[in-house]
């Protein structure tokens, strides 16, 4: 450092007078102050832009590489306070719920714009819902030796370097493990729990665990398969390569408004991060505002072989709903039986599609099953065949409750689909295209 200061001053030196009179006001703008007082006005700085128009900051934090990213308010108090609002596995956990089930959890505790080598934003008592991924406890979902966490546990960061604020967003660091995060100024009359209540709702209408995959649709044609979807650790791999060989995973985090990848991800020389959701339910990165993610057709979703959908018998319309109580009185004539529910399914032993009703007598139920083909007609339409005979024990109830076979044959047509999620249609709704009013809910299993 003396030697670059020593040959610096040889240069001024030879600098002309009114050179360096030109650079004097430059020279004092930037060094007038010392680094202790700048450093002071940035801390303090931070401090009002945190508690500046009520204070409710959004953050998308991730504890580490490995998991996916969580969504926490936080509301920064004047007097040292904050509330720290979270929903997650976590909290369910410590919660006493069973593994995997979601708890929503809200406490206040201490905050401050500290000084290092810049301002630091630290939580300095110790949250519950939050210090959760920086205590260095052993994990407890994971109870093998092999997994024993403790002395790191999730390895997450309380304190987090303040590197940069733009738009009411704050871009932060964690202090001790490096990872970049971004901080959202949010609307400071939202409710807490009902805005986390909304981020789960978003994640469950992007991914569910019964489909089986989506797509990244890049803006060149090309589409990457993406699976476990609903765990938010991305299994990622072009489509028609080998999945074993080529597939990459990607930790994800679910906002308020879609999903971003913790990293930029390269496909195919695209750069993809950030995805909005859309009024269809797809998601559209606002990267490059081309790249989508979508879903099957509705069409090809609901003739999956593998998936099995049942009828919401307490929600359908039309001729479907008029069959539903004169199945009940014969079935009640026939056998003193009642009708518990009805599934369409796929058959591998006969390569077809069933029907089936499932029919409780006693402690005994009886399936009479209905053969049918799918015949997709766009991705959004669907024409169903049925066939003219059933298995034994639908031929026979055929007879003995007419209307059941009635109920059956009012599938034999084409029907246009919807969905609750275009990326997570695990409810559909089919109406007969010759007839709105005649409609059936389907749920999968």
């Amino acid at each position: 450092m003396k030697k670059f200061l020593n040959i610096s001053l040889l240069s001024l030196v030879a600098i002309s007078a009114l050179t360096l009179g030109s650079c004097k006001n430059e020279v004092d703008e930037i060094f007038d102050d010392d680094a202790v007082a700048r450093l002071e006005k940035a801390q303090k700085d931070y401090y009002e832009i945190l508690t500046d128009k009520g204070g409710k900051w959004q953050m998308e934090y991730y504890a580490n590489a490995d998991e996916p990213g969580y969504i926490y308010l936080m509301t920064f108090n004047k007097n040292g306070s904050v509330t720290i609002s979270g929903e997650n596995q976590w909290i369910g956990l410590i919660q006493g719920k069973n593994y995997g089930s979601i708890g929503y959890g809200s406490e206040t505790s201490l905050w401050d714009v500290i000084t290092d080598n810049g301002p630091v934003l630290s939580f300095n008592s110790f949250n519950k819902y939050f210090h959760l991924f920086a205590d260095p406890e052993d994990i407890p979902s994971t109870d093998t030796e092999a997994d024993d966490e403790t002395g790191y546990g999730h390895e997450g960061d309380y304190e987090f370097d303040l590197m940069k604020y733009s738009g009411d967003t704050l871009y932060v660091t964690g202090k001790k493990y490096g990872i970049e995060m971004i901080m959202t100024r949010v609307d400071a009359g939202i409710d807490d729990e009902v805005y986390m209540n909304e981020v789960v709702a978003m994640a469950d209408s992007f991914f569910n665990a019964k489909i089986p995959q989506v797509y990244i649709n890049l803006p060149n044609g090309v589409r990457y398969i993406v699976k476990n979807g609903a765990s938010s650790i991305l299994r990622v791999f072009r489509e028609g390569a080998d999945e074993i060989t080529t597939a990459e995973t990607y930790n994800v985090i679910i906002t308020h408004d879609g999903l971003s990848f913790m990293n930029p991800v390269t496909l195919d020389g695209y750069t993809i991060k950030n995805f909005i959701r859309q009024a269809d339910g797809s998601l559209l990165c606002r990267d490059d505002n081309e790249t989508t993610m979508t879903a099957d057709p509705l069409s090809s979703i609901l003739s999956n072989t593998r998936l099995t959908w049942r009828v919401d018998l307490n929600n359908i319309g039309g001729v479907f709903a008029g069959y539903l109580p004169q199945i009940a009185e014969e079935l009640t004539t026939y056998n003193k039986s009642k009708l518990s529910y009805a599934e369409l399914t796929y058959e591998q032993a006969t390569t077809s599609f069933t029907f089936t009703f499932y029919v409780k007598r006693g402690a005994s139920t009886v399936k009479p099953k209905y053969y049918i083909s799918m015949e997709p007609q766009g991705d959004e339409q669907i024409k169903l065949n049925v066939a003219a005979e059933g298995d034994a024990a639908g031929n026979l109830y055929a007879e003995k409750v007419p209307s059941m076979r009635a109920f059956v044959d009012a599938l034999n047509a084409s029907f246009n689909l919807s969905a609750n999620s275009l990326l997570a249609p695990v409810n559909m709704k089919t109406v007969r295209s010759d007839n709105a009013a005649d409609y059936l809910i389907w749920n999968i299993q």
